[in-house]
């Protein structure tokens, strides 16, 4: 494990490339709207959608997904034959730039400077898929089951590091990828359970915002939708 100056330039890289707010520039260029005020103040799919409707959640998605696959799959451009575990720190730095983009700094009223972002779910997602191709089979069935039943973005979220942890040493054991991974799969689990306290503490209270795309399986569930659609 040689570091040099490229290491550390390609890490400044990957951080850089998950920094990119692409949900705020959406919301900014069709709205004029910060989207940092409005909602859950998150730059991700499920707050674009709020502001610009569900095409663009779409297209913030897909762009996320991709900044943190680009993170990963530039390396070779600072390093030569990266080493996993290399490309594994930078995909975590991706998902730090995600969460908490250098793009977006804000000063507060307690004179404190704060940097804003989505929460890192899908930014991960597409790290993983770089680092290992076969992630796929750990991550998008159990994961969409979870946000159609569920109907909470966040939990889906963070059971996506989740699923990626159990891929991920599944093929290590199969001596498929490297153990290395296992490492990207914590810390990006880490830094996304950190972004998503507020969620969880909605969900404590139990007014965290469900998803319209859900599947209303629960009796209640229907009656309210029903309700809403036939006003007294």
């Amino acid at each position: 494990m040689n570091f040099t100056i490229n290491h550390f330039l390609y890490w400044v890289a990957a951080y850089l490339v998950g920094a990119i707010p692409f949900g705020w520039i959406i919301v900014k260029v069709l709205k004029n709207k910060d989207i940092r005020y409005i909602g859950s103040g998150r730059m991700g799919m499920s707050n674009v959608m709020r502001v610009a409707g569900t095409f663009w959640a779409i297209v913030t998605a897909v762009l996320d997904v991709l900044k943190g696959y680009a993170a990963v799959k530039m390396a070779p451009l600072f390093v030569p034959e990266p080493e996993p575990w290399l490309t594994s720190i930078g995909g975590i730095l991706a998902v730090l730039g995600h969460i908490y983009s250098i793009f977006l700094i804000e000063k507060r009223r307690d004179g404190k400077y704060y940097f804003r972002g989505g929460a890192g779910g899908l930014t991960s997602a597409g790290a993983a898929v770089a680092l290992w191709r076969g992630f796929w089979f750990a991550m998008p069935l159990p994961c969409l089951l979870i946000y159609l039943f569920t109907g909470y973005a966040s939990v889906t979220v963070a059971c996506f590091n989740i699923f990626g942890f159990i891929g991920f040493l599944i093929g290590a054991i199969m001596g498929k990828c490297s153990w290395w991974y296992l490492l990207f799969a914590v810390g990006a689990e880490l830094l996304v359970l950190i972004s998503l306290q507020p969620n969880f503490k909605r969900l404590r209270r139990g007014d965290e915002r469900k998803s319209k795309l859900r599947i209303r399986w629960r009796k209640e569930d229907r009656e309210n939708n029903k309700s809403k659609e036939n006003p007294a």
